[in-house]
């Protein structure tokens, strides 16, 4: 009977063999013998023992009538005594193929063959060993290192053990180093091993332990290396270059096309790579593997050699190239749908930003951050998404003096982050510094001086300050007008950030032809959803709300807010500015049992974006506020719009329009309170007919929210 232990070096395969002989060593009174495999040798292994350790009679004989070794060898098994139950170890086979004619064939022989090749004998009994648990690490590193180290630091143990990916072979060479030393600490080893990687003599077999293994990690590993294929080889250095993460196959195969060409496919060499042990298989997603942390630094080594020799490194340039396109292909504000696809790419795409800058240049320089920051952002992440738009604009500071298109690019990327959070005293000196750089960088029209106009302008809108922001929003629609002819997303932007600023001051009449045109335009430009299409149908509508138009007005809001509740999963600002549009819209009809479910929707929706102070949540809070208002539920309203203003007081300052506006809102709701007549028990509460100065009040009130509504 055969069975087999199947896994990478390292992994204990050895070891349990070791283990399972000696517990059950009673079961076995013919006895226990080793034969190493990995030598290529096991007939001489065989005829060695049955000749000095058994003396079998009759060897000699059998040796001149024998025609090939295969017979004489199964001529040992047949006399092999005593004759009773025997346990034979083939230890670390590579081929099976070379084994057929060796291994004993009669019933009363156990044969238990450990292997690193998981597709060996398919059709046996067979254990693939993988990494140990966390705590079984933790607990075989404290029991050989012996002095307690671990007991006293068990998460900078469990740090260690994490890093040597749980491999049996490597803790076990730590935990005996750490023995044959109590004075050094588990600090100083993992430095060193961070320093070192595979070199460090704590990851070498040492004869001083008393171990199962034979072999160091690096040498246990090299042993698989030197079996395996030249092309498989490049393959597994390749995926070196990937993060400690999930991989992609098709991934790597793509990867592997800018340096083959694009009719290369991985094929079988996947298989090799895979039964070779080199790397870790997700069971339930075969299309993805993983690279244990020692084997990666390994193939890091490998790779390292294989440059050098060459005198290029064409896998790391292939890999740099293939995450900097994933990366830039990540739009602004990213739906769903390519959220999810980039969370699969992600830790690949910032091994390239921590790593593998050196020698890009230009937009490949940055893409690798702004993409990260992006993914983030896109979830409402903002302090991992201002990281990397830091970590970004620190970068191109260090690497270019003076004026540089990379430098600009990252100060418009960290001031349009803090544009979107209601942190405009820390955009605006960065989008003046990005729009006087990209002038005395790009003579006449240019799509950078366009960004740059656009940017600023935004936030001076957003800030109240309309005739700063009008003449900037001009220049860059007429030198967008002059670079793109015809249907473009830029010229379409221009038209609605303009329409935008007409339509904030009341000036309909012009806004109105803007907003359609940029609507049209996209709706040319974009089929199905889109976030650029979603947009303008938002502004369009608020728009025709503005003017009372609500016939109109009410389709486009629920085309938008359905838009973007397909494209948006989740908690997503746009989601819950539709749905505050769409609640003020039927509040302005006085449906207000439509409007409040949707209102507070809104405001949960911001609050969970939003932590603490930001100027969305304080509009959905005067949002809320004003619909009890409208029903004459001041006492509910009323600290609603206190909150409202103090959160607006902080993060847009005492004169903002928009904080005007909740402070005038909350002085009309206190003069209502006051209005209303002392309860009495036959009639519990009587309010007044609201004044006509009142009513008027209430009219202005509603075209100053008019103003504020407005698709960010």
């Amino acid at each position: 009977m055969i069975s087999a232990v199947a896994g990478m070096g390292g992994v204990g395969k050895t070891q349990l063999a070791v283990q399972y002989a000696t517990r059950h060593k009673a079961d076995y009174p013919g006895g226990i013998y080793w034969l190493n495999g990995r030598t290529g040798d096991l007939a001489t292994q065989i005829l060695l023992k049955a000749e000095f350790d058994l003396q079998l009679q009759g060897l000699a004989a059998a040796k001149e009538r024998c025609t090939n070794l295969g017979d004489l060898v199964q001529w040992c098994w047949r006399h092999w005594t005593p004759h009773e139950t025997t346990l034979v170890v083939l230890d670390d086979i590579g081929e099976w193929a070379k084994c057929r004619s060796y291994y004993p064939k009669e019933a009363r022989f156990r044969v238990l063959v450990t292997t690193r090749r998981k597709d060996l004998l398919p059709n046996f009994p067979r254990i693939d060993l993988e990494m140990l648990q966390p705590l079984e690490a933790r607990s075989l590193l404290a029991r050989l290192e012996g002095y307690g180290r671990v007991d006293q630091q068990p998460e900078l143990a469990d740090q260690l053990c994490e890093g040597l990916g749980y491999l049996p072979l490597g803790i076990e060479l730590v935990g005996c180093y750490l023995a044959r030393d109590r004075h050094i600490t588990l600090s100083q080893v993992w430095g060193r091993l961070q320093e070192n990687g595979m070199r460090d003599p704590a990851l070498e077999r040492s004869q001083e332990d008393e171990i199962t293994a034979e072999l160091g990690v690096k040498a246990a590993f090299n042993l698989t290396w030197k079996t395996m294929e030249a092309d498989a080889q490049e393959v597994a250095r390749l995926l070196s270059y990937f993060a400690l993460d999930w991989i992609r196959w098709d991934l790597a195969e793509r990867t592997m096309q800018r340096v083959k060409g694009g009719a290369y496919a991985l094929g079988e060499l996947k298989a090799r790579i895979e039964n070779a042990s080199l790397v870790q298989i997700e069971k339930d997603a075969p299309s993805v593997c993983r690279l244990h942390p020692l084997i990666r630094q390994f193939l890091q080594e490998q790779e390292a050699e294989a440059a050098k020799t060459a005198g290029e490194a064409p896998l790391r340039s292939a890999f740099v190239s293939d995450m900097i396109v994933i990366a830039s292909q990540l739009p602004y504000n990213p739906p769903t749908k390519d959220i999810d696809w980039f969370s699969e790419v992600r830790s690949h795409v910032q091994e390239v930003a921590e790593r593998h800058t050196e020698g890009l240049e230009g937009d490949a320089l940055v893409w690798s951050f702004v993409g990260l920051a992006r993914f983030y952002a896109g979830q409402a992440l903002f302090a991992q998404a201002e990281f990397w738009y830091s970590e970004c604009w620190e970068m191109t500071q260090r690497l270019f003096e003076g004026d540089h298109p990379a430098v600009a690019t990252s100060l418009n990327n960290l001031a349009g982050l803090y544009c979107s959070q209601g942190r405009y005293s820390e955009a605006e000196p960065l989008y003046e510094q990005a729009l006087a750089m990209t002038q005395r960088l790009f003579e006449g029209d240019h799509p950078a001086v366009v960004r740059s106009l656009n940017n600023l302008a935004l936030l001076y809108r957003s800030q109240g300050r309309y005739s700063e922001a009008e003449p900037l929003y001009e220049q860059a629609l007429a030198m967008q007008q002059e670079l793109f002819e015809g249907d473009h997303p830029h010229v379409a932007t221009s038209l609605n950030n303009l329409a935008g600023l007409y339509d904030s001051q009341g000036r309909y009449s012009e806004a109105e032809p803007l907003y359609e045109q940029a609507l049209a335009m996209k709706q040319r430009l974009f089929e199905g959803d889109h976030p650029g299409v979603a947009g303008s149908l938002n502004n369009l509508a608020g728009l025709y709300d503005s003017q009372g138009r609500y016939s109109e007005a009410e389709p486009l809001y629920e085309q938008a807010l359905a838009m973007h509740q397909r494209l948006f999963e989740g908690d997503h600002p746009h989601v819950a500015t539709s749905l505050n549009n769409l609640a003020l819209l039927y509040r302005s009809q006085g449906r207000y049992s439509e409007a409040e479910p949707l209102h507070e929707q809104a405001l949960a929706m911001t609050q969970r974006l939003f932590e603490g102070d930001h100027p969305h949540v304080a509009t959905s809070l005067n949002n809320l506020a004003l619909l009890y208002d409208s029903q004459g539920r001041y006492s509910e309203a009323e600290p609603l719009y206190e909150q409202a203003l103090a959160m607006l007081e902080r993060t847009l300052g005492t004169n903002h329009p928009n904080t005007q506006t909740v402070r005038e809102n909350l002085a009309i709701v206190r003069q209502q309170m006051q209005r209303i007549e002392p309860s009495t028990p036959s009639n519990p509460r009587l309010i007044r007919r609201p004044s006509l100065f009142h009513r008027l009040l209430q009219q202005i009130k509603r075209f100053i929210r008019r103003l504020m509504r407005r698709f960010r």
